[in-house]
């Protein structure tokens, strides 16, 4: 993760994030994780959505949008997943503005790329639990060319990798992804949350 540019860095937060969405499903405002997901692939892909559209997405002057979403959640891996849409949906929105310049929300005036990281993987493995998915996955967007970073493409290896629990190096491991709860995809409720 650490040699990863900004722009990986985006694609990473966004393609694990977008790992987690299914379980925000049957959320009542299940549409702003969806949206979140969607805007951050269409600005990483053809850099057409502003920093403040995807700023009110994140939290709007009406109240609505992830933000507002994640605090009303009680259930903690319900929290931590619409933690790791909200970690995703800011750091890209970081990058927007970065790209644009200008005026700048104070929201994203205080992220600190630095820190996102560690709260990042914080709230995602509370939902998905141990896995060597996040690090496979950076490998992999670490040697990926530019013209190659597409939904398309990370979501598939995203997808081949939670499939296939493998060690550090890509080989199948019959017990890693697996966490003590013994079910696959989602892991089920954790203790951990945020």
């Amino acid at each position: 993760m650490k040699n990863l540019d900004a722009q990986r860095q985006a694609v990473f937060y966004v393609a694990l994030a977008q790992q987690v969405q299914p379980v925000l499903s049957n959320s009542v405002d299940y549409e702003y994780a969806v949206r979140a997901i969607d805007l951050c692939w269409s600005w990483i892909e053809r850099r057409d959505v502003q920093g403040v559209t995807l700023f009110h997405l994140y939290h709007d002057d009406d109240d609505y949008g992830v933000e507002p979403a994640m605090f009303i959640e009680h259930d903690p891996v319900l929290l931590n997943a619409w933690a790791c849409i909200g970690w995703a949906l800011l750091y890209m929105d970081y990058c927007v503005y970065q790209v644009e310049g200008g005026a700048v929300p104070e929201t994203i005036e205080c992220v600190v790329p630095d820190e996102i990281p560690d709260e990042f993987m914080r709230h995602y493995r509370t939902v998905v639990g141990e896995t060597q998915v996040p690090d496979l996955l950076a490998d992999f967007l670490e040697q990926l060319p530019d013209d190659q970073l597409t939904e398309a493409v990370v979501r598939t290896k995203v997808d081949e990798l939670a499939a296939c629990p493998c060690d550090s190096a890509g080989v199948p491991s019959s017990t890693l992804g697996q966490s003590s709860t013994g079910v696959d995809g989602f892991r089920g409720v954790l203790s951990a949350s945020v």
